[in-house]
């Protein structure tokens, strides 16, 4: 019976390196003596082409090679070695494997060689670099961002805190590391907080904000407005808990200051609101004696909140002191003058009896605050709404007022910067927009607002990608009704809030039920993006339907943005890291729209339909020329472009051509907008 060959070692490691997928090689010396022919699959070299060339050969030289004394001492001394390297492929492109080299070894104990074998670990390396340069930018970003950032692991416990909490806490950063956020950061309604951090830690939302309170060594109390959020794992557990807090402490030591204060104003030293109510009471008991009359000028100060938002609340304060010395030297003893609100001022003016005395303090009013301030250096330039009234032998103080605020209503309705004085027709507006409130009070009561949606086209191919969501009401008398007729009138009264929590709910019932295509765009107004609320309402509206976040776009015009009387990026980028996209509407009509793409986390852009309304395949109009930029600059952005208001076939193959992807329009359907 014939006896099998036993293989020596050096065969059995010839043959499990010949069928491996890894690359083998051994050296004599520093050239290739032998090479797996993996080398081929993996790099394109056959073997012969490397056998007799240095190792270095594969080595991309792009390399950093400072490590290689150090190997070569360890590999002299019988240890072996491991090193990620990048290696050159035949044709020139470069990957990264982890090497581990053996060495070879003479009687006398002489470096004769090595053997390496290296395995392909480029996918791994790409993502572990990805994520470095992810974590730098993060670092850089938090280190020098302007609101206080500390980063906790899961229990609570602070890993790494910014210069901003340092200074908001008083405490070096070294006293803060390892500390119990909890004992550093209190919230102003614990059991609430308490609630919402058992949901973050649960999984069931992904953040959280609240009303913090900190007390510091020397008993000084801090006040901020506090976010957490959770950095979660593939597998969904806590990794780490980012806190946030805008520091609020001025804001809240003013309004406590203000509620001590009875009757001063102190900010500006004027009378504050009840004070200047109570003299325009004593003022028109005084004068119905004698048979007059007096007049009140509300006087608003307009896009007052942009002064805060750029310069900070104290050079608003300074802004609002000067305006009140203004005031009072421009009417001096023709009127009282008082604080009636955040950026509104009051005027009681005894004995006016017709427009032309309203208007003749208007004017004095109206060149006051025409001249410059100058506030920490910085030029402003202020313009003011009024509203106006004349008391009847019938009035109150609150009667007056409340026509003088509409009249200023109306005044800002019209555009700012002008004088409205109150009168029947005007009442009549009120009133008809006070039912319309009550009526849309009891339809949210009711449910019956209802939801409709126009389909987003691909121009390519035709087919329905996704919808836009519209509001409808189904008035019990006037039947179906657009939001034309009840959008104002609901943002002003603050019900737009709970009419977009309403149409949300429905959009994710929708989607829920699979009876929509693709993405679902829902319009938010800037009074639900001034809503602290808002975003945890939306959270949890997402959660408790179960929706995939990337079926849903917010979409907000410029002016929303704008307008809202806070700061949107951080709720924004909340629900962009979620996946909900975010969409900017009329696009290219407002004077930030660039300025929005670049410092807010945009994903999309409408284009308004004035640009394809005017589109004609026979001439090049400006609009023409703004639309095809427009499509170029959303597209080097990486963000999705819509043309809004397509009607002819015409425009859809104009803007088809142009670069847009996507359209909304009648020419995609002439019927209204249907329910899901």
């Amino acid at each position: 019976m014939a006896t099998k060959k036993q293989l020596s070692a050096e065969e059995r490691f010839r043959l499990l390196a010949e069928n491996s997928s890894d690359i083998v090689y051994q050296t004599s010396g520093l050239d290739i003596e032998w090479i797996s022919p993996s080398v081929t699959r993996a790099l394109g070299w056959l073997p012969e082409e490397l056998i007799g060339r240095p190792a270095a050969t594969l080595v991309s030289s792009h390399q950093d090679l400072s490590f290689v004394e150090t190997n070569r001492d360890r590999l002299e001394h019988g240890q072996d070695v491991s090193q990620e390297l990048l290696i050159r492929s035949k044709d020139g492109s470069e990957q990264w494997y982890s090497g581990v080299a053996h060495p070879l070894l003479e009687a006398d104990g002489t470096l004769h060689g090595f053997v390496v074998g290296m395995r392909n670990i480029h996918n791994k390396v790409q993502t572990r670099l990805r994520l470095q340069e992810s974590e730098e930018k993060f670092r850089t970003a938090m280190v020098n961002a302007a609101i206080a950032v500390a980063i906790c692991n899961a229990e609570g416990r602070v890993v790494d805190a910014n210069a901003a909490m340092t200074d908001f806490l008083a405490r070096e950063s070294s006293q803060l590391r390892g500390q119990n956020i909890a004992d550093l950061i209190g919230a102003e309604d614990p059991r609430h907080t308490d609630t919402l951090h058992r949901d973050l830690l649960a999984g069931s939302r992904d953040s959280y904000r609240t009303r913090s309170r900190s007390a510091l060594a020397d008993g000084f109390v801090r006040h901020g407005d506090l976010s957490v959020s959770a950095v979660r794992s593939t597998t969904g557990e806590v990794q780490w808990l980012v806190y946030q807090v805008l520091d609020m402490t001025e804001q809240v030591h003013a309004r406590e200051r203000l509620t001590e204060l009875a009757t001063i104003d102190t900010v500006t030293g004027l009378p504050n609101r009840p004070t200047i109510a109570q003299r325009l009471a004593e003022t028109i008991t005084d004068t119905v004696r004698w048979g007059g009359s007096v007049g009140v000028l509300l006087v608003g100060i307009d896009r007052f909140r942009t002064v805060n938002d750029t310069l900070g609340h104290q050079a608003g304060d300074a802004l609002l002191r000067e305006i009140g010395i203004r005031l009072r030297q421009a009417v001096g003893q023709r009127a009282d003058v008082g604080r009636y609100g955040s950026d509104e001022f009051v005027l009681v003016i005894p004995g006016a009896a017709n427009h032309d005395d309203l208007a003749g303090t208007a004017s004095a009013v109206r060149a006051a605050l025409g001249h410059d301030f100058e506030v920490r250096g910085r030029r402003i330039v202020l313009t003011s709404s009024m509203g106006a009234a004349i008391s009847t032998p019938d009035s109150t103080a609150a009667t007056v007022i409340e026509h003088a605020s509409v009249a200023l209503s109306e005044a800002k309705r019209a555009g700012r910067a002008q004088l409205q004085v109150f009168d029947e027709v005007m009442a009549s507006a009120a009133a008809f927009r006070l039912k319309v409130e009550s009526e849309l009070r009891a339809a949210l009561d009711g449910s019956e607002f209802a939801v409709y949606y126009q389909p987003v086209i691909d121009l390519g191919n035709r087919g329905i990608v996704g919808h836009e969501a519209l509001v409808r009401w189904q008035h019990p008398v006037d039947g179906l009704t657009g939001p034309a007729s009840f959008i104002g009138v609901a943002e002003d009264s603050g019900l737009i809030v709970q009419i977009g929590q309403q149409v949300l709910r429905q959009v994710c019932v929708d989607i829920a039920a699979n009876a929509l295509t693709g993405t679902v765009a829902v319009n938010t107004s800037a009074v639900e993006l001034s809503d602290p609320a808002w975003l945890d309402s939306v959270l949890t509206t997402i959660h408790s339907h179960r929706v995939d976040p990337t079926r849903l776009v917010i979409e907000l015009t410029e002016t929303a943005v704008m307008t809202t009387n806070r700061d949107v990026k951080t709720d924004l980028s909340v629900l962009r890291n979620l996946g909900v996209g975010i969409h900017v509407d009329d696009f290219g009509t407002g004077f930030s729209s660039v300025s929005l793409l670049r410092d807010l986390p945009i994903t999309g852009v409408k284009l308004d339909q004035s640009f394809v309304a005017v589109l004609d395949s026979g001439r090049q109009s400006a609009e023409h020329a703004l639309a095809h930029g427009l499509m170029q600059l959303a597209s080097s952005l990486g963000m999705t472009g819509i043309a809004e208001g397509v009607e002819r076939p015409e425009q859809a193959e104009i803007l088809h051509t142009m670069g847009w992807p996507l359209a909304q329009g009648y020419l995609f359907g002439r019927r209204e907008p249907l329910p899901a």
